[in-house]
């Protein structure tokens, strides 16, 4: 079943809501979590491998993970949410989720849920955009490295 999608920029209870889940409902925030370490496992992914920088960042040797999503390649992008969706277990809680992230719109990729919440992990690493960050609560939240920042328009 696929549901009306949110952009990458929504809040996190947008983003809940559009999956019919209630941000205040433990349960439905432990399914947020379950999630969210999926896109975590990717995002690692992606940042240890600089062949999945846009070629102008991959040759900059100042740049350095955390990368920027928009300094990811549009290509390895559409395979990190690809490779989120399919690494929750068939049948599973998580996996049917996803599932209802299922899309034929290019403007968002194959599927915005896994799209939100890679681009929400790459932006909670970014210092820059983290609003935690500047209070000094990190939430355990790893540093960004690398130059640049959030360009929606660079976003698949």
């Amino acid at each position: 079943m696929s549901l009306t999608g949110v952009g990458p920029r929504a809040s996190k209870e947008e983003f809940m809501r559009a999956l019919r889940l209630d941000p205040i409902n433990n349960a439905h925030e432990s399914y947020y979590r379950e999630m969210r370490e999926k896109a975590i496992h990717v995002y690692h992914q992606l940042n240890a491998d600089r062949s999945n920088l846009i070629e102008e960042k991959r040759n900059d040797h100042n740049v350095q993970p955390s990368f920027f999503w928009h300094h990811i390649r549009v290509d390895r992008r559409k395979e990190a949410i690809l490779r989120t969706w399919y690494s929750a277990e068939p049948n599973s809680r998580t996996r049917m989720l996803f599932d209802m992230g299922a899309t034929q719109n290019n403007d968002i990729g194959p599927n915005w849920v896994t799209h939100w919440l890679l681009y929400s992990v790459f932006r909670s690493r970014d210092e820059r955009n983290n609003r935690n960050r500047k209070t000094g609560d990190d939430k355990g939240h790893a540093g960004s490295g690398g130059s640049g920042k959030i360009c929606m328009t660079d976003l698949p």
